[in-house]
């Protein structure tokens, strides 16, 4: 049987492992990024790889690995981002390029990096947020996020069959967004979704896991809201 080649960019962030949990398989080859957390354990099908999306020769030499292993990719989800959590008041220069760079500006070096494994059978899963579409305390955030929105319905029009989504999600319960989170805050965010709790990793995970799926197919340069009815357009 043929592997199906996945890649995760952010692979060690707190949806990470729900992710690769999902996709492991005897039938899946999984390159997993990772940058400060805990380190990603290296098996027979799963091959962890350093990024700093801040660094442009980090990135080179990410996608020259990639590049290196596969020959194509199925399947390459962005799941790396960054939320400090500050008005425009408070933000510093250093800070603003930091969130642009790990957001948006970096990803898009990687998808430029491979786009020569890219071809029909392959796409593109990107995370955004509901702050893209309604705003936020944090408006580099928010502006980083309706970006990834704009990248991917451009890239599904201009990548000639090659499937690019968007999925954006609420407050995710037990994210490192969410533990910094006061109680206080966390209630808030459960309360404005319409059945008064807020989504799982493990259900964001399934239903990545799904959309890479064929019946999915005709899903090309769309965004899937999963915030619980918090915002409604």
């Amino acid at each position: 049987m043929k592997k199906k080649n996945i890649i995760i960019i952010g692979a060690s962030s707190s949806i990470g492992s729900a992710i690769i949990s999902k996709f492991r398989s005897p039938s899946t080859c999984i390159i997993a990024s990772y940058f400060s957390k805990e380190y990603i354990k290296s098996e027979d099908n799963i091959h962890p790889f350093m990024l700093d999306l801040e660094k442009n020769k980090s990135i080179e030499n990410f996608i020259k690995k990639v590049c290196s292993t596969l020959s194509h990719i199925d399947t390459a989800i962005f799941l790396a981002g960054i939320l400090p959590g500050k008005n425009l008041e408070e933000y510093d220069i250093a800070v603003m390029e930091k969130v642009m760079a790990i957001n948006l500006t970096g990803q898009a070096k990687i998808v430029k990096g491979l786009l020569s494994l890219l071809d029909l059978n392959s796409q593109v899963i990107m995370i955004s947020s509901i702050s893209a579409q309604k705003g936020s305390y944090d408006p580099i955030y928010a502006a980083s996020k309706g970006a990834i929105l704009s990248f991917v319905k451009s890239l599904a029009v201009s990548l000639g069959g090659v499937r690019v989504n968007a999925i954006a999600p609420g407050l995710i319960e037990d994210s490192t967004m969410f533990k910094e989170m006061s109680t206080d805050r966390q209630d808030l965010h459960r309360q404005q979704t319409t059945q008064k709790r807020l989504l799982y990793m493990s259900d964001l995970a399934g239903v990545i896991y799904d959309i890479s799926k064929n019946h999915w197919k005709h899903l090309n340069g769309a965004c899937i809201d999963l915030n619980g009815g918090q915002y409604v357009r």
